[in-house]
């Protein structure tokens, strides 16, 4: 399966997501972490981008950047080249600490952006690691709610979308963290493994990069399904119906795999069309990916899958 295609554009919002190589820690302390938002003040100087948001976990990091002239793809190599060999100077190691290359969204800057910005900053809660975003000392809410940022991380320029003057902009990021959002970034189209946005949006950012999308917009989750089921020697209402065990669970999340690789089927329409709830099927969805790096037999199963229903 070709990699992911990088859309690179000046002046772009991306959704950046670095993990650690077999799942294993990047971080192993606070002075690991220190070095980090570092070398990204660093680079954001030397590369001219703003630096929206970030939250630092054991083992992956979320950024949210917006370019300027320099590409992302250069951002990355500097940041992530430069860490590493501080991390392998430190701990006497060698070897890759991230896993393959970084993944980058290019996300539709007036659509997703606080949505991108509320769920950087829930992911310490959503693992489980504190109860709510405040209390998580390496991400970059607490200064959202200070409405003052460093050097290095511009606050601004999404405070200035939350309410006009610094008071009202606060408040507004506050009600972002705890009302419900007509569109969470969670149900954003994806494209391509590249784009999240709407059609229209992805299909000016493909346009413009020279690259062709390579999507079936027509294609409904029950088409996918059915050749899903086809593959797997199970009927659509063994997919459909509780109880059915590792067979089905592993069909529908095939599904929802995917529907979102060829056709830019989110995961939330699949998981409505099989009555799950969406966030289990992005977990689900998430450990499917991990298992295709790690099993010849499950990548190939999805490969095969793309190759037929794109050629279909």
């Amino acid at each position: 399966m070709a990699r992911p295609v990088r859309i690179e554009s000046a002046g772009a919002l991306y959704h950046v997501i670095v993990r650690g190589n077999e799942r294993k820690a990047v971080f192993r302390d606070d002075g690991d972490r220190n070095d980090y938002l570092r070398r990204l003040a660093h680079y954001g100087e030397k590369f001219g981008f703003r630096l929206l948001a970030y939250c630092l976990m054991d083992n992956h990091v979320h950024l949210a950047i917006e370019t300027g002239k320099a590409p992302l793809s250069r951002i990355m190599a500097g940041l992530q080249s430069s860490y590493t060999q501080y991390f392998n100077r430190r701990y006497r190691r060698v070897g890759h600490l991230f896993q393959g290359r970084y993944k980058a969204f290019l996300i539709e800057k007036d659509r997703y952006a606080l949505a991108l910005l509320r769920y950087i900053h829930e992911n310490p809660v959503k693992a489980g690691i504190v109860e709510r975003p405040q209390d998580y000392a390496w991400s970059s809410d607490r200064h959202y709610r200070r409405g003052k940022g460093l050097k290095w991380l511009d606050v601004d320029r999404l405070l200035a979308m939350l309410g006009r003057g610094r008071s009202a902009a606060i408040t507004g990021y506050r009600r972002l963290m705890v009302e419900e959002l007509e569109e969470p970034y969670e149900k954003a189209e994806s494209w391509g493994q590249a784009v999240k946005g709407d059609e229209g949006f992805a299909d000016r950012a493909f346009q413009e990069a020279g690259e062709p999308r390579l999507l079936r917009g027509n294609l409904m989750v029950e088409a996918v399904a059915r050749e899903v089921a086809r593959r797997q020697g199970i009927s659509l209402a063994q997919m459909s119906t509780r109880g059915q065990g590792r067979a089905g669970s592993l069909a529908r999340v095939l599904t929802a795999w995917v529907g979102r690789e060829v056709a830019g089927i989110s995961i939330a329409r699949t998981a409505k069309h099989f009555h799950r709830d969406t966030s289990t099927m992005a977990r689900n969805v998430s450990r499917l990916e991990e298992r295709m790096r790690a099993e010849k037999a499950v990548k190939r199963l999805c490969e095969d899958l793309v190759e037929s229903l794109s050629l279909s």
